[in-house]
């Protein structure tokens, strides 16, 4: 289980603006690397989303409904 903060494994995804995004199942919690070296934590993400990040310029397509989601930005 993660802490909120805590490490999370992070997987390197091909965008202009995210650079790896990570996901803990049991807590719900994405977190997501961005190019410009913002790290933050999204919460209560289903996996479906998690999943479409890991495709190809996710946050063109997806952006708009991961930031719905309650986040917090993590020190980097």
């Amino acid at each position: 289980m993660h802490k909120e903060g805590g490490k999370m494994d992070m997987e390197t995804v091909i965008s202009t603006n995210v650079a790896a995004v990570g996901y803990d199942p049991a807590t719900r919690t994405m977190r997501v690397a961005f190019q410009s070296g913002g790290l933050y934590d999204y919460y209560n993400v289903e996996p479906a989303l998690f999943e479409q990040m890991l495709l190809p310029y996710p946050w063109r397509r997806i952006g708009f409904r991961v930031k719905r989601h309650k986040h917090k930005r993590l020190a980097a």
